[in-house]
C-alpha cells in the first residue's frame, strides 16, 4: 500500500523511500555519514545531503511502521544499537569501501535520542546526522556494531565519485525483524556476590558480547560488567595516562590514595609520582579525575565496593574493581 508523498519522500507499508544530492566530498573523504540532513554543517565528511529535513525523515519512517529502537548511550553503558534490521537499496557497499576489511553488519533503524516531547534530537542538533557510520546516539539510523567515532575514523572512503549536486533515489525496506530484542541483556551484580565472582562473571560476559547477544548497559547502584575487568598493567602509575583515585581497604574499611604528578624538574620526560593519602571529606569538590580504582579482596562482597561511590565526587564516573 503506497502512503501520502511527503516532499520527497515516498511512504509503504514497510518502506521509504526519499531523495539525497552528492557532496562530491572526494575519494580520499573520511566518510563519517553516509546521509546527513539539507543544513548540516559537515557535508565535508557526508556523502550525502538528504534533500528533507531530519524530522521528516523520522515521522516518514515512523509512518511507514517502523518502531522506534534503543540508541547508543555512553553515559548508560549502552553501547549496542538496539532496532530493526533495513535493506537499503542501493546496497550501501556499493557506494562505501572500507579500508580496513573489518566485519560488514546490518544497518538498524533505532531513531535516535527524542527529546521530551518525542522529537528527534538530530533534526535541530549538528551534524543534523540520519546515517552517521558510527555510533553516534542522535543518529536515526546506524550500523548494528559497537563502533565508536575514534575506532571508525578512516575506515571509510567512498567508493564511487558522484559529481556534487546529483540527486540519488534511497529505498529502505524492513521485515518487521527486530535485531537485538531478545538477545540484549542487562547482567545484575548483586551487592551479596563476592568480588572474585563478580569477576569469573565479568569474564563470561566478555565472551558473550557481540551482535548477537549485547550486553548493554548496568542496573542502578552497580558498576559496568567491564569494571571487574580492568587491564593489569594500569598498576603500574609509571604506565597510565593519568592518575585517578586510588581506593584500598585497610581493616575492612576504604583508604584513600591520590598521586599527584610532580613536574618541577625542568629535564625530565616524566613526571614525579608523589603518593598522598587526604581524607574523603577532603576531595569532596576535587574533579581532578573521573576514573576511580578499588582494590578490594576478591572475598570481600559487592556491597563493601559500591558503598565506596558514596565517597568519591559524583564527576566520577568510570569505575574499575582489581580483585586482590
Amino acid at each position: 500500500m503506497i502512503l501520502p508523498v511527503l516532499a520527497s519522500i515516498v511512504i509503504a507499508t514497510n518502506s521509504v523511500t526519499f531523495t539525497a544530492v552528492s557532496t562530491d566530498c572526494g575519494l580520499d573523504a573520511q566518510v563519517e555519514f553516509l546521509f546527513a540532513g539539507p543544513d548540516s554543517d559537515h557535508d565535508y565528511e557526508s556523502m550525502f545531503l538528504t534533500e528533507d529535513s531530519v524530522k521528516d525523515i523520522a515521522a516518514a519512517f515512523e509512518k511507514a511502521g517502523m518502531p522506534l529502537g534503543k540508541p547508543t548511550s555512553a553515559k548508560a553503558c549502552k553501547f549496542w544499537p538496539i532496532g530493526t534490521k533495513i535493506k537499503m537499496e542501493p546496497d550501501f557497499w556499493s557506494l562505501v569501501r572500507d579500508m580496513r576489511d573489518e566485519r560488514k553488519q546490518p544497518i538498524v533503524w533505532t531513531g535516535g535520542t527524542r527529546e521530551p516531547d518525542g522529537a528527534p534530537v538530530a533534526a535541530t542538533n549538528m551534524p543534523l546526522a540520519v546515517f552517521a557510520l558510527y555510533n553516534l546516539p542522535q543518529s536515526l539510523m546506524q550500523f548494528d556494531d559497537a563502533l565508536d567515532q575514534s575506532a571508525t575514523y578512516g575506515r571509510f572512503q567512498p567508493a564511487v565519485k558522484i559529481p556534487k549536486g546529483e540527486k540519488r533515489t534511497f529505498k529502505f525496506t524492513w521485515t518487521g525483524e527486530t535485531n537485538g530484542g531478545k538477545h540484549e541483556m542487562t547482567p545484575d551484580f548483586p551487592p551479596e556476590m563476592s568480588v572474585g565472582d563478580a569477576i569469573k562473571l565479568a569474564s563470561a560476559l566478555v565472551q558473550l558480547d557481540s551482535p548477537e547477544t549485547k550486553v548493554n548497559g548496568y542496573k542502578e547502584g552497580q558498576f559496568f560488567y567491564r569494571a571487574f575487568l580492568p587491564r593489569e598493567s594500569w598498576r603500574d602509575r609509571k604506565e597510565r595516562l593519568s592518575q585517578p583515585f586510588e581506593v584500598r581497604f585497610v581493616d575492612g574499611k576504604p583508604a584513600l590514595t591520590v598521586i599527584k604528578e610532580d613536574w618541577s624538574d625542568p629535564n625530565a620526560t616524566d613526571p614525579k609520582l608523589i603518593e598522598t593519602h587526604p581524607s574523603f571529606e577532603s576531595i569532596a569538590n576535587d574533579d581532578r579525575t573521573d576514573t576511580c580504582f578499588i582494590y578490594a579482596p576478591k572475598v570481600m562482597k559487592l556491597a563493601d565496593v559500591y558503598a565506596v561511590c558514596k565517597l568519591i565526587p559524583k564527576t566520577v564516573v568510570n569505575w574499575y574493581v582489581f580483585g586482590e
